[in-house]
């Protein structure tokens, strides 16, 4: 089954995601970063992408609370449906997109965008593609905040990877989800991102993940980036 296949399932029936609708937290704290830096002005018509947006819950708080332009792009049919359905904007346009495609948007067009443990789902040959396509729309002064799945202090992906390879370097199959998954060191992560862009800032959070009725300890790197430009 492919990664797409299985988030539609996960979609319909959830056993990992949230049934929240309220933005995510660390995502709130990246967007605290940029106005207490003043690194952007968020009510000054900027124009955001979201990609992995799932039910749209981060594209709707940029749109509500600052009037920012958003596409919210998921390659599940199923998430944007719910998305359309529970977070429409007139300022937000959501996509059936995957990100590991070439983005259908101009040079240097869009201010900030969002990975919210997305891109830990492609593979190497897709990420390359995702990373020169965000180096490339955003903006000189744009920024990107990515969380994705770290390795250093979580025993329980360290073992996903020993247990269940994923046949690349430091992913696994997930043995229920069916999907598969790279985690990053810290070391790792800047090698490739910097690549691309600036990395700003990283920190490490450990946070819960849930499976039906039980939580597992996940750590995540928090990546603030801005472009190269």
């Amino acid at each position: 089954m492919s990664n797409q296949s299985s988030w539609n399932d996960e979609y319909q029936k959830p056993q990992l995601i949230t049934q929240s609708h309220k933005p995510q937290k660390d995502f709130l704290r990246f967007i605290k970063w940029i106005k207490k830096n003043k690194h952007l002005d968020l009510s000054a018509g900027l124009t955001a992408l979201d990609l992995g947006c799932g039910v749209g819950r981060n594209s709707y708080y940029l749109a509500d609370h600052y009037g920012i332009e958003v596409m919210g792009w998921d390659f599940s049919s199923d998430a944007i449906a719910k998305a359309i359905k529970f977070h429409r904007h007139e300022n937000v346009t959501f996509q059936e997109r995957n990100i590991a495609k070439p983005f259908p948007l101009e040079d240097d067009s869009v201010d900030l965008i969002l990975d919210v443990t997305s891109s830990n789902a492609l593979n190497e040959k897709e990420r390359q593609v995702y990373l020169s396509e965000c180096a490339r729309v955003l903006k000189p002064d744009g920024y990107m905040y990515v969380r994705t799945l770290a390795k250093e202090g979580d025993k329980n992906a360290q073992n996903m990877v020993k247990e269940f390879p994923g046949g690349e370097y430091d992913t696994y199959h997930h043995p229920q989800l069916g999907v598969t998954e790279r985690i990053f060191s810290g070391p790792d992560f800047k090698v490739l991102y910097e690549q691309y862009l600036e990395v700003v800032r990283m920190e490490r959070k450990t946070g819960y993940q849930r499976w039906g009725s039980q939580s597992y300890k996940r750590n995540y790197w928090n990546a603030y980036l801005k472009s190269k430009k």
